[in-house]
């Protein structure tokens, strides 16, 4: 019987090295650059392909290129995103929201956050009422 931790998941010393180097526990991650791609020919190819283009694509656009409902269209956009691709939504003509792969952006000036801003209502309505 091996010796369980204190929380009875039954991990032994060796599983976690709490002094493991920098460099061990970045290894295996991803880096954006190394996301893999999908296999060409793919749906999933297509939708890269689509989201690689300057102007970007929208959803009505990628349901016409790949056939989906705009509900699939969305989940691959989400699947794309957990599998390390950087995907940006803006607006578009008329108004439609227009999806991309980001590109990275420069490593001079980090980006600047700004404060959210409050209505007027809200900042005036007292918050425990």
């Amino acid at each position: 019987m091996s010796k369980s931790n204190s929380h009875g998941a039954g991990v032994t010393a060796g599983d976690h090295s709490p002094d493991a180097s920098p460099e061990a526990q970045t290894r295996d991650r991803p880096r954006v650059a190394e996301v893999p791609r999908p296999r060409q020919g793919s749906k999933q190819a297509l939708v890269v392909d689509l989201l690689s283009r300057s102007e970007g694509v929208s959803l009505t656009d990628l349901v016409a290129a790949t056939g989906w409902l705009p509900h699939t269209a969305r989940a691959a956009l989400t699947g794309l995103r957990k599998r390390g691709f950087a995907i940006d939504r803006g607006m578009g003509q008329e108004g439609v929201s227009v999806y991309r792969i980001a590109t990275p952006e420069p490593e001079g000036k980090p980006k600047r956050r700004t404060a959210r801003r409050r209505s007027p209502a809200a900042v005036a309505a007292p918050s425990g009422a």
